[in-house]
Protein backbone atom coordinates (compact mmCIF):
# COMPACT_ATOMS: atom_id res chain seq x y z
CA UNK A 1 0.00 0.00 0.00
CA UNK A 2 1.19 3.43 -0.94
CA UNK A 3 0.37 6.88 0.88
CA UNK A 4 -2.05 8.05 -1.13
CA UNK A 5 -4.06 4.89 -0.50
CA UNK A 6 -3.23 5.03 3.40
CA UNK A 7 -5.14 8.56 3.05
CA UNK A 8 -7.68 7.83 0.94
CA UNK A 9 -8.74 4.44 2.93
CA UNK A 10 -8.66 6.39 6.49
CA UNK A 11 -10.94 9.50 5.05
CA UNK A 12 -13.37 6.82 3.63
CA UNK A 13 -13.33 5.03 6.91
CA UNK A 14 -13.89 8.11 8.61
CA UNK A 15 -16.88 9.29 6.82
CA UNK A 16 -18.36 5.56 6.55
CA UNK A 17 -18.53 5.95 10.60
CA UNK A 18 -19.40 8.99 10.38
CA UNK A 19 -22.83 8.97 8.64
CA UNK A 20 -23.77 5.95 10.55
CA UNK A 21 -23.09 7.97 13.92
CA UNK A 22 -24.94 10.63 12.11
CA UNK A 23 -27.68 8.40 11.82
CA UNK A 24 -27.91 7.03 15.23
CA UNK A 25 -27.91 10.58 16.51
CA UNK A 26 -30.21 11.55 14.13
CA UNK A 27 -27.87 14.79 12.80
CA UNK A 28 -29.18 17.22 10.63
CA UNK A 29 -28.44 16.54 7.04
CA UNK A 30 -26.72 19.85 6.89
CA UNK A 31 -24.15 19.22 9.83
CA UNK A 32 -23.60 15.97 8.72
CA UNK A 33 -22.63 17.47 5.07
CA UNK A 34 -20.50 20.28 6.69
CA UNK A 35 -18.88 18.01 8.44
CA UNK A 36 -17.94 15.67 5.77
CA UNK A 37 -16.79 18.51 3.96
CA UNK A 38 -14.72 19.49 6.54
CA UNK A 39 -13.07 15.80 6.60
CA UNK A 40 -12.29 16.01 2.93
CA UNK A 41 -10.88 19.39 2.99
CA UNK A 42 -8.24 18.05 6.00
CA UNK A 43 -7.30 14.79 3.56
CA UNK A 44 -7.09 17.70 0.70
CA UNK A 45 -5.01 20.15 2.94
CA UNK A 46 -2.58 16.98 4.28
CA UNK A 47 -1.68 16.44 0.67
CA UNK A 48 -1.53 19.86 -0.34
CA UNK A 49 0.94 20.26 2.63
CA UNK A 50 3.12 16.88 1.74
CA UNK A 51 4.08 17.86 -2.33
CA UNK A 52 6.46 14.66 -1.72
CA UNK A 53 3.38 12.60 -2.21
CA UNK A 54 3.02 13.69 -5.60
CA UNK A 55 -0.68 13.19 -6.27
CA UNK A 56 -3.43 15.17 -7.27
CA UNK A 57 -5.54 17.07 -4.11
CA UNK A 58 -8.45 17.68 -6.75
CA UNK A 59 -8.77 13.64 -7.65
CA UNK A 60 -8.73 12.64 -3.83
CA UNK A 61 -11.53 15.62 -3.21
CA UNK A 62 -13.90 14.29 -6.03
CA UNK A 63 -12.70 10.55 -5.06
CA UNK A 64 -13.98 11.58 -1.01
CA UNK A 65 -16.86 13.57 -2.32
CA UNK A 66 -18.59 10.97 -4.44
CA UNK A 67 -17.75 8.63 -1.26
CA UNK A 68 -19.27 10.74 1.33
CA UNK A 69 -22.59 11.65 -1.15
CA UNK A 70 -22.94 7.72 -1.91
CA UNK A 71 -22.70 6.42 1.34
CA UNK A 72 -25.34 9.14 2.70
CA UNK A 73 -27.63 8.30 -0.02
CA UNK A 74 -27.25 4.13 1.03
CA UNK A 75 -27.91 5.53 4.71
CA UNK A 76 -30.59 7.32 3.44
CA UNK A 77 -32.34 4.45 1.21
CA UNK A 78 -32.31 1.51 4.28
CA UNK A 79 -33.95 3.75 6.30
CA UNK A 80 -36.59 4.18 4.13
CA UNK A 81 -36.23 0.37 3.60
CA UNK A 82 -36.69 0.00 7.52
CA UNK A 83 -39.49 2.34 7.94
CA UNK A 84 -42.78 0.52 6.61
CA UNK A 85 -44.91 3.56 7.75
CA UNK A 86 -43.15 5.23 4.68
CA UNK A 87 -45.46 5.17 1.83
CA UNK A 88 -43.07 6.07 -0.70
CA UNK A 89 -39.46 5.72 -1.78
CA UNK A 90 -37.60 8.82 -0.95
CA UNK A 91 -36.77 10.97 -4.75
CA UNK A 92 -33.12 9.88 -4.67
CA UNK A 93 -32.36 12.91 -7.20
CA UNK A 94 -33.79 15.20 -5.30
CA UNK A 95 -31.41 14.18 -2.17
CA UNK A 96 -28.56 13.85 -4.74
CA UNK A 97 -29.36 17.28 -6.09
CA UNK A 98 -29.21 19.05 -2.25
CA UNK A 99 -26.57 17.20 -1.14
CA UNK A 100 -24.65 18.83 -3.75
CA UNK A 101 -26.25 22.26 -2.67
CA UNK A 102 -25.72 22.15 0.87
CA UNK A 103 -21.92 20.83 0.03
CA UNK A 104 -21.86 23.46 -1.99
CA UNK A 105 -23.24 26.31 -0.68
CA UNK A 106 -23.45 25.55 3.10
CA UNK A 107 -27.49 25.61 2.69
CA UNK A 108 -30.25 23.93 1.56
CA UNK A 109 -31.96 24.77 -1.65
CA UNK A 110 -34.30 27.21 -1.52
Amino acid sequence: MNCIDAVEGTAKSVLTQFVDLSAEYRMDVSEYIRNAKMVIDGAVLFLKSNPELNHSPDLLRDVLYDHAKAQWLLRLEKAAESDPAAAASPDMEYHAYCYDHVYARGEYPR
